[in-house]
Formats: C-alpha cells, structure tokens, sequence
C-alpha cells in the first residue's frame, strides 16, 4: 500500500464496484505493504429473507471483500446494515442467497473446526467449570484431549485467569467471562476468529482492557480477525482494515485502512491519524451522505 498524505480509501456504490481512490492507492497490501495471501475472499455473497404476504427483503446486496491472513478487519455501521448477517455467513452459520465465500487456503466453504466465534454474549455452559468451558471445542471436534488440556491452561494464563480454572461461570464478571469465551474460540488453533460484538454491553474500563488484550492476542496468535462492532474508536484501535456498511439495503460503502503502528495504547486515540478514520467514517454514516457517497 502506498502512502499517502491522506486516508487511502476505496469509496464503493450501491453495487460494490470500486469507484475512486482518494490517494491512488490499492488495497491489496496492508500495515506491512507486503502482499498476504487471501484467509477469505467473498464474491457477491447476498442475503435476501421470504415475506408470508410480500414481496422479498433484500437485507444484503452482493458484496465482495477480501480478509487477508493475519489481518484484523472490522465491520462498522448502523444496527441493521448487515453486520452481523455478514458474519455469520461468512462462518457457514447463515446461508447465502447468492454468491459466494471461501477460506483462503482451501477455496471451500469455511469448515467449523477452522474458525473460532466469540459471540456477542459469552454463552458458557453454567455447569461446567471454566477450564472445561474452554476445552469443549476439543471434546466437539475430537481432538487429543491432553495437548487441549496444555493448551487451554496456556490460553487462560494469556486472558489473565491461570487462577480460575475450577471457578464456575456464575462466580465470575462479565469481562472474565468474555476471556474465558475468547480462550475457548482460540483453543482447537483455527485459522480464523470471528467476533460478534463482543465487548459491547460490557462497562467502559472492562472493555478497554479487553481491547487491549484482545489487540495482544492478535499480535501473539497471528490469527485473522473478522469483527462486528458499532464503535468507530474501536475499530480504528483494533484494526489493519474497516469495512463500514450502510443499510436499507445493507451494502459495504467504503474500505477504510488503518496505518498506526501496533502495539496500539490509548495514547493512539491522540494520534492525528486515528482522528482522521474516526471522523471519516462518521461523515460516512451520517444520514445526510449515505446515498450520495463522494470522496
């Protein structure tokens, strides 16, 4: 990716196709400027619901994007663009009504013991002790339970719970119990990490300390990150890349990177650069541009 005194964004139209580029750059590099391979590509994946007494909903119009191993992407926007139904069809947890996904590496469809998913609640199973809340994912995917057992004591050390291994979900906050949702996607290894707002009804403090955690896991583990979230400040502290998406119908209106050097503290959010993708992706969602997108 070319530097350039400016954001370099790719600003799209209804359809997705490309239509300017403020500083003539491409997005095919990202943070680094090398090229990475593809982790997922989506050609005209599109997301359309049946009405009893009416014609279809189109909540997704075809959108192509591509997610690049090790990259951190998030999709930002209004409730109700799609988000999270993009997500969850990128997963294999939503079926398409048309087009296509595929992970990088095997040109299929996504398999489930190839991504981890951190929903936007942490759904443990109350019975269970938080060390075996983590290793479920091995015991479902019939894994060799003693290195899930090394693994998942690793992984608890890294969300900072080394001590809480026979605590039940119940004795726990909401923030550990989010660590304990993040270590328990990250424990059969996969490829790719999808996030579903996870952080979002979380307090202030507890989720900047989980930002930052979740920034360290990244940097660490290597994985790519595909990430659902309503905060713009988020967003740009957390990632390489920001799809931001517009509704009525959902549709991804721009691609927006991030180039601030990792690791990201809050002293970033001070950064001139940070404040630029900030405040161009609120005139982005601001209810008076959507629809008449110009650079």
């Amino acid at each position: 990716m070319r530097d350039g005194p400016g954001l370099s964004e790719s600003i799209m139209n209804t359809s997705n196709a490309p239509v300017t580029t403020i500083d003539g750059g491409t997005h095919a590099q990202f943070a680094t400027g090398m090229r990475c391979a593809s982790a997922l590509t989506i050609q005209g994946a599109c997301k359309t619901y049946k009405r009893p007494n009416g014609p279809q909903f189109l909540a997704l119009t075809p959108v192509d994007a591509e997610v690049r191993e090790g990259e951190f992407v998030s999709l930002v926007g209004p409730s109700g663009c799609g988000k999270t139904t993009l997500l969850k069809m990128c997963s294999g947890l939503m079926s398409l009504s048309g087009g296509k996904i595929v992970h990088g590496r095997t040109g299929q469809k996504v398999q489930p013991g190839s991504y981890g998913f951190v929903f936007q609640v942490p759904a443990l199973l109350p019975w269970l002790t938080v060390f075996n809340n983590v290793l479920l994912p091995a015991r479902i995917l019939g894994l060799p339970i003693k290195e899930a057992k090394d693994r998942a004591a690793l992984l608890l050390d890294m969300v900072g719970l080394g001590n809480a291994h026979q605590k039940r979900p119940s004795e726990l906050s909401g923030g550990m119990q989010q660590r304990v949702s993040l270590a328990r996607a990250l424990l059969h290894d996969p490829d790719l990490l999808f996030m579903d707002e996870p952080f979002g009804a979380l307090d202030a403090m507890t989720r900047a300390d989980l930002n930052m955690e979740l920034q360290r896991l990244h940097m660490s583990q290597g994985k790519t990150v595909l990430f659902v979230t309503h905060d713009i400040e988020e967003a740009t502290l957390l990632s390489d890349r920001i799809l931001v998406m517009s509704a009525n119908p959902g549709r991804i209106v721009a691609d927006i990177p991030v180039k601030l050097p990792r690791p990201r503290g809050l002293a970033a959010k001070k950064d001139p650069q940070f404040y630029a993708v900030v405040e161009r992706i609120h005139q982005l969602l601001d209810k008076r541009t959507v629809g008449r997108l110009v650079p």
